[in-house]
């Protein structure tokens, strides 16, 4: 009997063109359960336009997306602001945490803006991703990797199916960029699958498997025997 679980998230002919042109022109993929994915390619080839897509932010013009088995394409805007909000953890390229909160109140929401009915759970978060003493601390007093550390906290602290991560590492000196890739994969030993996009040919070596976007188009998976260290 096949016990294996389905993938979290099927991606086919994926596409999305902006007017002035640029985009995504056909992207393949499947990222299952507990695996971590790095998308690869030049400034321009599509790498952020395919992580709105796969995020909800964006409606493809042409191909399909399921996100555990659920067709995104029926679903009304409400459905999938529902889905996303519920399944899918986005961490940005800037970051987007919130400069007047500490680093537990900036976890906690994401679950809106009822932040003491979370605060066990964003604390818990912070210590297995080796934070606890920091976790009242100002983000602002706090490092860049700290704050990427954050960032993947309140990302991956509703046990999201997918997590998404722009450029995780950087501008991050290699321990910081190894902690905060640790984070990522703690997250997809939790269950999620994690896919990220980056020009860092280590950081996508620490990755499970490894999609090339070249012009607009996604290449096969090539499967990776994982780096574990990026310094």
């Amino acid at each position: 009997m096949n016990t294996a679980s389905p993938p979290a998230v099927v991606a086919e002919g994926l596409a999305f063109r902006y007017a002035p042109g640029g985009g995504l022109t056909h992207a393949d993929l499947t990222l299952d359960p507990g695996t971590m994915a790095a998308v690869e390619g030049p400034s321009g080839s599509g790498k952020s336009t395919l992580l709105a897509l796969l995020g909800l932010i964006l409606s493809p013009t042409s191909g399909s997306l399921h996100v555990t088995g659920t067709d995104t394409g029926a679903l009304t805007p409400a459905e999938r602001d529902l889905l996303r909000r519920r399944s899918i953890g986005i961490v940005l390229q800037d970051l987007g945490l919130l400069p007047f909160l500490n680093a537990w109140e900036n976890v906690a929401a994401a679950f809106g803006p009822r932040l003491t009915r979370h605060r066990t759970a964003a604390r818990a978060l912070l210590g297995d991703l080796g934070m606890a003493e920091l976790a009242d601390s100002p983000v602002t007093e706090l490092s860049g990797g700290q704050r990427q550390r954050i960032a993947v906290a309140r990302a991956a602290v509703k046990q999201p199916v997918l997590v998404l991560a722009d450029e995780p590492t950087s501008g991050l000196d290699p321990r910081t960029a190894d902690s905060v890739m640790g984070a990522l994969r703690s997250c997809a030993e939790q269950g999620a699958a994690v896919l990220l996009v980056t020009h860092d040919t280590a950081v996508a070596g620490a990755c499970d498997e490894r999609y090339t976007l070249d012009a607009g188009r996604s290449t096969a998976p090539r499967k990776n025997v994982r780096e574990e260290s990026l310094g």
